[in-house]
């Protein structure tokens, strides 16, 4: 019998078959198997509770530790404060690196909301958002193109695409296993944002789509001619 990391509880996909091989008839069969699917159902459900309220401690343990003097201007102009965080749901954080126009890297922790990717450093114990070549470290998920750096199997680009000049902030994790688990992860969260303002809000018009298009080749010549298809949202680039 196999168990639930985060219960505790037993998985039953190895019990099924037992249970199924000593069932004389095919309705006791059905019974079973039905009835093993709900129970199995329910500790899925379990799981995912305890994993939601993990994240939802470990947000309120970012938060306490944040400085509460310490704010940061988003590209969209808006200010982004310690109180915002408790607004927000936490998808993942961990340790990674930003990398300077001089080629520094820095530690810093990345926090993972579900619209919004915050960049904090430590500071006399206490955390504040990073610093980082006069660019925001609080970054929108939206019209943001995440790729790889080329010749870098750590390093991915953060590309913030909007109505004005585009942004890129680069990544790097501890290894290529953790970089590509963080793009994976980025990609998911945007595309859900994507997929949730789609079912409630109109979505942007064909000459903001025109001028978002423009701008990303515009990025890409500056970018060495290196290819940003692997973009997310509406900010294709043909």
């Amino acid at each position: 019998v196999m168990w639930s990391k985060k219960t505790g509880c037993p998985s039953f996909c190895p019990v099924k078959t037992v249970i199924l091989s000593f069932s004389d008839s095919e309705v006791e069969q059905e019974d079973l198997a039905q009835s093993l699917g709900l129970v199995k159902g329910v500790i899925g459900a379990v799981d995912s509770k305890v994993a939601s309220y993990e994240k939802k401690v470990r947000l309120n343990e970012i938060y306490t530790k944040t400085d509460s003097k310490s704010i940061m201007r988003m590209k969209s102009g808006q200010m982004f404060a310690k109180e915002d965080l408790k607004r927000k749901k936490l998808v993942r954080d961990g340790s990674v690196f930003l990398k300077s126009t001089t080629g520094r890297l820095k530690e810093v922790q990345a926090v993972l909301l579900t619209d919004i990717l915050v960049f904090l450093q430590e500071k006399d114990q206490k955390y504040v958002f990073a610093s980082l070549d006069q660019k925001s470290t609080v970054i929108s998920l939206k019209k943001l193109i995440v790729r790889e750096v080329a010749h870098e199997e750590k390093g991915l680009f953060l590309i913030s695409m909007g109505m004005k000049d585009p942004e890129m902030v680069e990544v790097h994790a501890s290894s290529k296993e953790e970089r590509n688990s963080w793009i994976q992860i980025i990609q998911d969260t945007i595309s859900t944002l994507n997929r949730d303002e789609d079912e409630g809000i109109p979505s942007e018009s064909e000459e903001e789509k025109k001028m978002l298009d423009t701008k990303a080749r515009e990025l890409k010549g500056k970018a060495g001619g290196s290819d940003l298809r692997p973009c997310l949202g509406a900010s294709a680039v043909p």
